[in-house]
């Protein structure tokens, strides 16, 4: 758990947060975040879900685990030959459609997302 707060820590340093601030922007009582970050308590799933709802862009897999997810890896140096692609369906709208997570923590420090759409 230390290294997921030290993680967590140097995203609040790259975003330019101090606890304080962090607190605040997730919504949190800072001093739960403080005890967080000082090792008193270990982070929890409201925090993870607050991360969640607070920044889309972060790559929780990095966050838990330090390995980086598929999305946020490098691309490959060697070149991929391009192929035609069809234009996609356009998608639904974001009022038409629903959509549900649920993040299960495993014991051994992975994850699984769940999305369930309406």
């Amino acid at each position: 758990m230390e290294k997921v707060v030290q993680r967590l820590k140097a995203y609040m340093e790259l975003e330019g947060h101090t606890p304080s601030s962090m607190a605040n922007a997730l919504g949190m009582n800072r001093p739960t975040l403080v005890h967080i970050l000082n090792g008193r308590n270990k982070p929890n799933l409201q925090l993870i879900q607050k991360l969640c709802a607070f920044d889309e862009e972060i790559d929780l897999r990095y966050i838990l685990t330090g390995e980086r997810s598929i999305k946020n890896r490098p691309a490959p140096l060697e070149a991929v030959p391009a192929k035609s692609v069809k234009a996609p369906a356009p998608s639904p709208t974001p009022s038409q459609v629903t959509k549900q997570k649920l993040l299960v923590l495993n014991p051994n420090g992975t994850w699984e997302t769940y999305t369930k759409e309406a």
